[in-house]
């Protein structure tokens, strides 16, 4: 057995901080992909960090964005090296969950495997061979992983912040970025062509403005996939995510759904707010508040609605 092997299988993970999981995981779970053959990019994170596109901080998890074909083949395998599923919520059978969260008792950190990354439009298997042909090879924990170039980070960290730039940490990375491609030209150029071919054109539109890059040119994208993206970032709840399954999902059944969304079972409910304690007051006045906030999201998402149409009957005339 080689020492990756041991580390693959895990041997004494649990005492380790995460600031040494996390390079062990990286070799761990890349290794892991090569032997299941099974194509895999490390983003985000260290790699990130290592482009210096990202200033640095403690990380709790390792984010791969994997091949969709070859997706399941690599869950299965991390299983049998003891990893899984943190959770798997009632809500993510009907919302589209982009990544599965994977736990193992032995190690102190997460591993979240991507099908794909929100904010690249195209169709998932379009994305990621484009986004293969911008891998880079990293030594990581002395081993060989694979991760994005410098320009295929940029995008990646860019989509994370745009997607909750509601978050303070988000849009300090954002400016971060940005100000780091002021400096990049070439960087910068690649992005535009890579924006081109992966369906971000539109979803980076607020990096491109704030590098003063204008007619960045934008492929046809799938039907209402920028509108899905632009409910998504409307606000940091989930309502714009609900709002996009309600558009796709048959009217008859909205009765029975939006009575489920709305005011989920008990044992629903407390599976995606664990926090709240299982007594009936506190549990009432943690769904007030989601409703509150529900409601705030639904206006955020027609005031941003209501802009963009505005903008395209502007531009039409």
């Amino acid at each position: 057995m080689t020492e990756m092997d041991r580390v693959a299988g895990v041997s004494q993970t649990a005492n380790l901080p995460g600031t040494d999981a996390i390079p062990l995981a990286c070799a761990s779970v890349s290794y892991i992909a090569r032997a299941t053959r099974v194509r895999a990019i490390v983003i985000k994170g260290l790699v990130a960090e290592e482009h210096r596109l990202r200033p640095p901080r403690a990380s709790a998890d390792v984010d791969l964005l994997v091949d969709p074909a070859g997706f399941d083949d690599l869950v299965a395998a991390l299983r049998l090296r003891g990893w899984h599923e943190r959770a798997h919520l009632w809500l993510f059978d009907r919302l589209e969950e982009h990544s599965m969260t994977l736990i193992h008792d032995r190690w102190p950190i997460d591993i979240d495997v991507h099908r794909h990354f929100p904010g690249f439009l195209l169709p998932p298997q379009q994305v990621f061979e484009e986004l293969w042909s911008h891998r880079q090879q990293f030594i990581i924990a002395a081993q060989p992983v694979d991760g994005t170039d410098a320009t295929a980070a940029a995008a990646v960290v860019a989509l994370h912040a745009l997607r909750r730039m509601h978050s303070e940490r988000n849009s300090v990375e954002f400016e971060f970025l940005a100000e780091y491609l002021r400096s990049d030209s070439a960087t910068t150029a690649e992005l535009v062509h890579l924006a081109t071919r992966t369906g971000s054109s539109e979803t980076l539109t607020p990096l491109f403005q704030r590098l003063d890059v204008e007619g960045v040119p934008g492929p046809h994208l799938p039907a209402g996939a920028l509108a899905a993206w632009n409910r998504r970032a409307a606000h940091p709840s989930r309502t714009g995510e609900w709002f996009s399954y309600f558009l796709r999902t048959p009217r008859r059944a909205w009765p029975r759904e939006l009575a489920q969304v709305l005011w989920p079972a008990r044992e629903l409910f407390r599976q995606d707010h664990p926090g709240v304690p299982d007594a009936t007051g506190a549990l009432f006045v943690a769904r007030i508040a989601r409703l509150r906030n529900g409601a705030g999201g639904l206006i955020r998402i027609a005031v941003s609605d209501l802009s963009r149409l505005l903008a395209g009957v502007r531009r039409r005339r």
